[in-house]
């Protein structure tokens, strides 16, 4: 139901989330075939690049995959193994799954759509990565990079802290160095200074919102409104 509402409320994409949370692949299958009916993108958050995640998400109809935690340009190389067919990357030959249209197209072009269709995003999310950010961005079949804030500003040494001059500066630097690489970018942050630098910079995907923290505020909001007994 949350995925439908998202779409009808009008945002772009949903974000599945797998590492921090109890999602399993039955419900990434579920949420990503609700969001793809209401006319939106299905973006899962893997819990770690391992090529049975990668494959299994994109089968299940994932059409944007973000690894977090990738510090250079081997380990985005290895996603795009995992998730692109030949000439690209080396995905393993499945037509029947829903990802692949359930092998009711003919097999070059379904393995041509799928390259085309979905995309691999790294999440750039340490100091590491930041220095290896032009190596990463090299890698052919890479779609894009997604900046984590919360991380970085635990890099910095000032947990938390997103809107520090230090993290902007950070992020829109390296947002701006990834786009003219020629990649998409993407962050995930609550409305801010940083949201509004990242947005002014061309930032290509923003997710500001999400179902626990809106319910706790929204919830919260609720009970301060009812009269005490």
């Amino acid at each position: 139901m949350l995925a439908s509402l998202v779409a009808k409320v009008g945002f772009e994409a949903i974000w599945i989330e797998m590492e921090h949370g109890p999602v399993n692949f039955e419900s990434v299958d579920a949420l990503s075939l609700a969001a793809e009916a209401g006319g939106i993108f299905p973006l899962v958050r893997l819990p770690d690049g391992e090529r049975h995640h990668v494959l299994r998400a994109l089968e299940s109809g994932a059409r944007i995959i973000l690894v977090p935690m990738v510090n250079g340009a081997e380990e985005a190389r290895k996603i795009v193994e995992h998730g692109k067919y030949p000439p690209l990357g080396q995905r393993g030959f499945n037509t029947r799954s829903r990802g692949l249209g359930m092998g009711l197209e003919p097999v070059v072009e379904a393995l041509a759509l799928a390259n085309a269709r979905t995309h691999l995003f790294t999440q750039i999310e340490t100091l590491e990565a930041v220095e290896n950010l032009q190596e990463i961005c090299a890698v052919e079949g890479l779609s894009g990079v997604f900046f984590g804030p919360g991380d970085l500003s635990m890099s910095l040494g000032i947990p938390g802290q997103v809107n520090d001059e230090r993290v902007v500066s950070m992020v829109i630097d390296c947002l701006k160095r990834a786009k003219s690489a020629g990649k998409l970018t993407g962050i995930f942050v609550l409305p801010g200074d940083l949201l509004d630098a990242a947005v002014e910079a061309g930032c290509d995907l923003v997710i500001c919102g999400g179902d626990v923290m809106d319910l706790a505020k929204a919830w919260t909001n609720l009970l301060s409104a009812i009269p005490p007994k």
